[in-house]
């Protein structure tokens, strides 16, 4: 998945079921019956607890999910249509330069490290011929 660009004021987008599932019940649960488990386990045991639930104890944090990005969509549309719109795409273009100058700094930084390589090679060159 690609980053978005964030603007100011951006609505941010709701979770899905399963994340508002994990902040309220599963992430608690899961670290109770596992205290010394790392995170990299605790989200395992999440995914696996999820997947075992029963659909009707999921339909609670989808129909909360679904109400949350309704209102994510209202506030959006309101958003995108205060200036919303140009504020995304100056976001965008900040971004892209941003890239553009990270990448540009890293091609330097190799042409560089290459002339460092080769200097260094002629020095040992003329080191053996002595």
């Amino acid at each position: 998945m690609v980053k978005q660009a964030k603007a100011e004021g951006q609505p941010k987008r709701p979770m899905s079921a399963y994340f508002l599932w994990m902040n309220t019940e599963g992430r608690a649960m899961v670290k109770k019956n596992n205290p010394d488990a790392p995170i990299t386990e605790i989200s395992k045991k999440c995914g696996e607890e999820w997947r075992a639930l029963d659909e009707s104890a999921k339909k609670k944090f989808q129909k909360m999910q679904e109400e949350a990005k309704t209102k994510f969509d209202k506030e959006y549309k309101v958003w995108l249509e205060n200036g919303g719109e140009e504020a995304l795409k100056q976001a965008k273009k900040e971004k892209k330069e941003k890239k553009d100058k990270k990448l540009a700094k890293a091609g330097k930084q190799t042409k560089k490290s290459k002339k460092k390589v080769e200097s260094e090679d002629e020095v040992s060159e003329d080191e053996e011929s002595e």
